[in-house]
């Protein structure tokens, strides 16, 4: 509890820290989404590509001398991307700019929070501790927000895209996207299971390598006094390497990340239905590269 509180000009919903998260949001709405409309616009302008290169080998195989219809394609995939870049500048500046802004708002709340905390928290609460939250905790939530959401909402556009675009060649090739859609999100939910503890763990371990590291310079005077300078460094290698072992075991569980191989596995299948339906005559060359 806050011995005094210190003026806040920031309004956030602490009931859980998902509110808390939104309560930082909301002031950013329009950043949001300038983030959405871009993801998706950048999503459906890269289904572009291959959809008109499909076109071009229709060109080909049907008249190659119809060099017109190839230039107009060529145009179309051009200009498609150009607009395609102008809004995944306006997503990935939307996402940074609302990430810098929220650690801003983050870091001063967080300050605000420890002046007013009393000084029985003080002598309780390490310091290095305290340093860790406030520098890498807080940092780490702009990661969340960019590469990480911004990411996050990107990859759903690419997932729902297919769902879209299959059925406009034949309505059984949405069968993959769905199957690979299931396999995936049991695959994400999997993954987090297993990395979330980790995670916690290497928090964890860097916030008491830097707690005891603080509390050795702060009170360096003691340590040399009593000539513990070789067991203050042997504690200091020991914590070193409990966050180093922490962070290995994480990095472990992320090398393992089973939805890139469903990824190729869907692509695969896919190759494959389309075949089988071209060799029935349900789809021409250009569908198939498509």
């Amino acid at each position: 509890m806050a011995e005094f509180i210190v003026p806040n000009p920031q309004k956030t919903d602490r009931r859980s820290a998902t509110r808390w998260i939104i309560s930082h949001v909301k002031p950013y709405w329009w950043l949001v989404l300038a983030l959405i409309v871009g993801a998706f616009g950048n999503a459906a302008l890269a289904s572009v590509v291959p959809i008109y290169i499909g076109k071009a080998f229709d060109v080909i195989f049907d008249n190659p001398e119809n060099r017109q219809a190839l230039i107009q394609v060529a145009l179309l995939i051009g200009g498609s991307q150009l607009v395609r870049g102008l809004l995944q500048l306006g997503r990935n500046f939307s996402a940074e700019f609302m990430a810098q802004r929220l650690e801003r708002d983050i870091r001063d709340e967080l300050y605000s929070s420890l002046l007013g905390k009393s000084m029985t928290f003080h002598n309780l609460q390490p310091v290095g501790d305290t340093m860790a939250r406030a520098t890498n905790d807080v940092r780490e939530i702009n990661f969340m927000f960019n590469p990480g959401i911004n990411l996050v909402i990107g990859s759903a556009n690419f997932l729902i895209l297919p769902l879209l675009m299959a059925p406009r060649y034949h309505p059984s090739l949405i069968l993959v996207p769905l199957i690979f859609i299931v396999a995936y999100a049991l695959a994400i939910r999997q993954y987090l299971t297993t990395l979330q503890p980790i995670t916690k763990s290497v928090r964890s371990a860097f916030g008491k390598l830097n707690a005891r590291l603080a509390e050795s310079i702060d009170g360096i005077e003691i340590v040399k006094g009593q000539a513990q300078e070789k067991d203050e460094a042997r504690l200091f290698s020991s914590n070193a390497k409990a966050y180093r072992d922490a962070f290995v075991h994480q990095g472990d569980i992320e090398a393992r990340f089973i939805p890139l191989l469903l990824f190729v596995l869907a692509v695969a299948g896919a190759f494959l239905h389309a075949m089988i339906l071209f060799n029935q005559g349900l789809l021409d060359l250009g569908d198939v590269v498509g």
